[in-house]
């Protein structure tokens, strides 16, 4: 269950580009043949819906019904006593709430002319979902749509920019308290728990990692408004930790326009060959930590202005694991820290 703070700011997003990027989905619905399109959200992924709306789904689901040119609506099994804090809190204006989504998109549907009604990121949405509103529409034709509303996130405005700026400096600042020398695991956690939901984080996951060497490490993802940042540090400086770092430094630099992780592999060799347990890089765009990358390709190309984390996991044969990470942006010169030196 989401419990943190939930802000709706012009000053933050314009209403301009809260409306650009419906336009812009509606915009891509058009080129794929698609009247009406549905966006799935739970608790555990509804950034989709987020980033369209603002809407917070705290607690169990909702669908959001874009037509093909109009305002969306948010369908839900919430009672409408939600329905003032969820107006407040997001630019939705449009709510249906009910027992069951089938009953909810048939009433949405009435009077519309049979056509296509496309799923976002269908492969993701719950498989009795799908089959309850494919029964509900008869006479329409559902299609199954790749991830077009991702797809519009992967590289942020200049506002959400100044956002994930804002986020990366909440968590940095608290990341850096949390893994000094005498720090334990529950005092990690509750220091990053309390400076990130006192900074307006809505949602974050600490994870701690060790080995049987004795090297701890600690790393937070966060959500700030509806965008991500991650990283992950090492308690304490211990032999071949220097390496990880050292490798870590190195696949970030190699971050830039056009870049594929085998780039920020190979700049990484020298140092990687020093660690002693198999190493794996990884990019996440920050519209995919929330999933810790489950979902996205792995042979990208790194895009101009795209923000995101790099990060090393080492792993051993007896089990253990120790990580690193931060969350940098692409720009057409080094690399721009959010987290980490030189921020």
């Amino acid at each position: 269950m989401k419990r943190g703070l939930v802000v709706l700011d012009p000053a933050e997003v314009p209403d301009q580009e809260w409306d650009a990027r419906v336009d812009g989905l509606q915009w891509s619905m058009a080129e794929h043949g698609v009247d009406v399109a549905l966006v799935y959200g739970d608790v555990s992924r509804s950034d989709d819906i987020a980033y369209l709306t603002n809407l917070c789904i705290y607690w169990n689901e909702g669908v959001l019904a874009i037509p093909a040119a109009g305002t969306p609506t948010f369908l839900t099994k919430l009672s409408p006593r939600v329905q003032p804090w969820m107006k407040r809190t997001s630019k939705v204006t449009e709510i249906s709430s009910g027992k069951g989504f089938a009953d909810l998109v048939a009433k949405f549907m009435l009077g519309k002319k049979n056509g296509t009604l496309g799923l976002i990121d269908a492969a993701l949405w719950p498989s009795d979902v799908v089959d309850e509103i494919t029964a509900a529409v008869p006479g329409w034709r559902v299609e199954p749509l790749e991830g077009l509303v991702r797809q519009q996130r992967l590289v942020p405005s200049d506002n959400e920019v100044a956002l994930l700026r804002a986020a990366g400096r909440i968590l940095d600042d608290a990341a850096a308290e949390a893994v000094v020398d005498e720090s334990t695991p529950g005092g990690r956690v509750e220091t990053v728990e309390r400076a990130l939901r006192n900074g307006g984080f809505l949602d974050l996951y600490p994870n701690s990692l060790s080995t049987t060497d004795g090297v701890t490490s600690f790393g937070v993802t966060g959500q700030y408004r509806t965008g991500w940042v991650h990283t992950s540090r090492v308690v304490g400086d211990d032999g071949w930790t220097g390496d990880l770092r050292a490798a870590l430094t190195a696949a970030i630099a190699a971050a830039k326009p056009g870049a594929t992780l085998a780039d920020l592999t190979t700049a990484a060799r020298t140092a990687l060959d020093g660690l002693p347990g198999d190493a794996e890089i990884r990019w996440i765009n920050q519209a995919d930590l929330s999933t810790h990358g489950e979902f996205q390709p792995r042979d990208f190309q790194l895009r101009l202005g795209e923000t995101g984390s790099v990060s090393i996991e080492v792993v051993f044969a007896d089990g253990g694991h120790a990580a690193v990470a931060e969350t940098v942006r692409i720009t057409d010169g080094e690399p721009e820290y959010l987290t980490g030196s030189p921020r």
